[in-house]
């Protein structure tokens, strides 16, 4: 039963950054290689958000030089309630880990920082 429950909260993440792909202003190409744990530097130009020049607003709203320093991609974590997981993705706000039990999860790094939410695993 705790299998199955574990699967359905997976799959339901899963929805939810289908969703988050549809909805994000940002580049299409960045966002789904953060997906994937990847990284792209800037923008595609390719994408309909690089098109209409929102993911180039976006991109520079991000990676302005007091953005706070965060776990990097690919990195092992454990939280307190969901357990071990993967960085995917690295925001100037947000952070985006895949939990091996709950699905992916997006967190505050405000919160992260302050309430010490995630620990880092050994390599």
């Amino acid at each position: 039963m705790q299998q199955a429950e574990a699967q359905h909260r997976v799959e339901k993440s899963r929805v939810q950054m289908v969703r988050g792909y549809a909805e994000t202003l940002e580049c299409r190409r960045i966002f789904l290689l953060g997906y994937f744990g990847e990284d792209l530097p800037s923008p595609c130009g390719n994408c309909d958000t690089c098109s209409d020049g929102i993911a180039y607003e976006e991109f520079t709203r991000e990676h302005r030089d007091d953005a706070p320093a965060t776990f990097a991609i690919d990195a092992r974590v454990k939280h307190t309630k969901w357990g071990a997981g993967v960085v995917m993705r690295v925001e100037d706000d947000r952070i985006t880990v895949f939990f091996d039990d709950e699905g992916y999860k997006v967190l505050s790094v405000e919160a992260v920082q302050q309430n010490r939410l995630l620990t880092l695993l050994p390599a």
